[in-house]
């Protein structure tokens, strides 16, 4: 199947410029990986799980807010670039303030809690300062909106493998030279200072012939942004709060941060293989939106096939990190994380749903049902946040990482039962997880869609 997208793709320019784009994108993605493994491996023995733990802890707090500072002005920017109903200039200067203002909103809310929380623990407010700043500086990301509605993300790509690089530096010289885990938390701001600086200096090479002038800010069009950017920030807080929730309720709720520590880890070796599905949903997802107009029975046959083809890419990867975890775990993180591995079999399978349900998109676009997104996101964060209430203190981190998997199925497959004509996605979603029929279905063109 994928063979035939790919030629089917290859043969119109446009296409052929988004498989480009997408193959710099899965190349990022891998060198990201692989840095990343070894970068954190090394950063994680040097400063044990309790040091891992309190990092991530702080980026998993700042991230949820991160959720409201964004508000869902990424999907508007892009749509208004791409559109060209406005001048860019006035999407970039009035979204790039409203992402300020609610960035520094964020920033005292954030900050206060921290305070009120750990209100003697001086290392860790320092600590959500930096990462709180890191989310001001972030605002400048909007070039990469501007990018995307060029399809060049060659330019991007680029532009992160040497703010990575630089950043990846920085880490193994904090833990060269020794350095307290505040500085190693300075590597963040420092990384996103420089990712920002890159691109602005770089946002006039996306397009040659479309150079940028003077930025505006217009009241009028903030406010059309703002109206209807609410429906979107409601979504992405949810997945951002649903992500990020398990690791600051560990880290509220336990004593210490070693087992954020830990859990992080499991959370990374379950987490690093994603990108590969991802990136063949997002590749082939074009493709399947045009048989719509071709044929009902076509464009859902086709959408089954890719539920069955990310099926079977998530079942070798679980079989595989199953097999081989606790080996990884030891060799990256050495033996004080090897508690990580049950956690990480349990994350693993929860992920497959998260991943398959990444396809709901595609339906959802097709059938301009993308209200459904808001329902599924808060049903997903609200049973994450209810079952990790439940089981973490009694369980721990085991318990987080089963809120995990259980919230994933109430969120890619009993969210969708509650609507009449979103039940075939959980159906889909089920059939596919049936690897022999899936692999049948695959190697027969005569196979229909049942």
């Amino acid at each position: 199947m994928i063979k035939k997208m790919k030629e089917k793709l290859l043969k119109n320019e446009l296409t052929k410029k988004i498989v480009f784009n997408s193959s710099w994108m899965m190349a990022q993605n891998i060198y990201s990986m692989i840095i990343g493994i070894f970068v954190t491996a090394i950063v994680s023995r040097f400063y044990g799980p309790e040091g891992y733990g309190t990092i991530n802890y702080v980026v998993a707090f700042v991230g949820i807010f991160s959720g409201f500072a964004v508000f869902g002005t990424n999907h508007i920017a892009i749509k208004d670039f791409t559109q060209k109903k406005y001048p860019k200039e006035k999407v970039f200067g009035t979204v790039l303030i409203i992402r300020i203002i609610f960035s520094l909103i964020v920033f005292f809310i954030s900050q206060t809690i921290m305070f009120i929380i750990f209100p003697n623990d001086h290392t860790l407010q320092i600590i959500t300062l930096l990462f709180n700043i890191k989310t001001v500086v972030s605002c400048f990301d909007i070039i990469t909106y501007y990018a995307n509605s060029k399809i060049n993300n060659k330019l991007i790509s680029k532009l992160k493998i040497v703010s990575l690089t630089i950043f990846s530096v920085l880490k193994v010289l904090c833990v060269i030279l020794q350095l307290n885990i505040v500085f190693l938390a300075g590597t963040y701001l420092v990384e996103a200072v420089i990712y920002s600086l890159l691109l602005l200096l770089s946002k006039n090479k996306i397009d040659s012939n479309d150079k940028f002038g003077k930025l505006i800010f217009d009241k009028v069009y903030a406010k059309e942004v703002i109206k209807q950017s609410k429906y979107y920030a409601l979504a992405s807080i949810m997945v951002t709060i649903y992500l990020k929730i398990d690791q600051v309720m560990l880290g509220s709720m336990l004593p210490n941060k070693e087992i954020v520590g830990i859990y992080s880890a499991a959370v990374v070796i379950a987490e690093m293989w994603v990108f590969i599905p991802n990136a063949i949903i997002s590749t082939i997802k074009p493709l399947i939106i045009s048989y719509k107009e071709e044929s009902k029975e076509k464009y859902l046959f086709n959408l089954q096939k890719l539920y069955y083809i990310i099926s079977i890419i998530n079942f070798i990867f679980v079989a595989l990190m199953i097999l081989f975890g606790k080996l990884a775990i030891y060799i990256l993180y050495g033996n004080k994380y090897i508690t990580a591995y049950i956690p990480m079999c349990i994350i693993l399978v929860g992920i497959t749903f998260g991943v398959l349900g990444n396809i709901h998109y595609i339906w959802m676009i097709c059938e301009k049902k993308e209200k459904y997104s808001t329902f599924y996101s808060f049903f997903g964060c609200f049973s994450n946040i209810i079952i990790n209430a439940l089981l973490i203190p009694k369980y721990g981190m085991i318990g987080a990482a089963i809120a995990t998997l259980i919230s994933q199925i109430m969120s890619n497959v009993v969210a969708f039962l509650f609507f009449k004509d979103a039940k075939i996605l959980s159906k889909m979603l089920l059939k596919s997880l049936n690897i022999i029929k899936g692999i049948k279905v695959l190697e027969s063109d005569r196979a229909k869609y049942e």
